[in-house]
């Protein structure tokens, strides 16, 4: 897994992550740390998660055994709290959903204001993760003009994001 698939993929749950941690934990503090120590563990096996089909599941089956076992070495384990957290992942997890497809649909809303060329360097490079090597054979044109039309089409895409 890239360091863009990361961030993707997983920099978006932070703030639920943040707010389950916060519930189980009943403290900001210990939940800001146990959340860092959950990406550094998840960054740690990045090349692992690849085999992951939901990897923010996986994120946040990870975030509550790491809570459950700070609880317990802290003496405070609350089975209540614990009974919580099932209803509040579910409720997290459709609304980062619902979420993910409105960026989605954005996204591909976006994508179709782009010029046909700007739009293949963009699919090419982040959906079918090419080197610009490969996208370069592909589409018969010099590794400066492949980078030149993506650096543009992210450069597009920003300005569209930002209207």
């Amino acid at each position: 897994m890239t360091k863009d698939t990361f961030l993707d993929n997983l920099m978006p749950l932070q703030p639920t992550m943040q707010l389950v941690a916060e519930r189980l934990l009943h403290s900001t503090v210990d939940a800001e740390d146990t959340v860092q120590e959950v990406f550094i563990e998840l960054w740690e096996k990045r090349e692992e998660l690849r085999h992951v089909l939901n990897i923010e599941g996986y994120a946040m089956q990870t975030l509550k055994y790491r809570c459950i076992s700070l609880l317990r070495k802290k003496n405070l384990l609350v089975t209540d709290d614990l009974d919580s957290v099932g209803d509040i992942s579910d409720e997290e997890a459709q609304a980062e959903a619902d979420l993910m497809e409105e960026r989605a649909a954005k996204l591909d809303r976006m994508m179709e204001q782009l010029p046909e060329k700007q739009r293949q360097v963009i699919q090419m490079r982040y959906l079918d993760q090419l080197t610009h090597e490969e996208m370069q054979k592909h589409l018969k044109m010099s590794s400066t003009h492949v980078y030149t039309t993506l650096s543009r089409a992210m450069s597009a895409l920003k300005t569209l994001m930002k209207q």
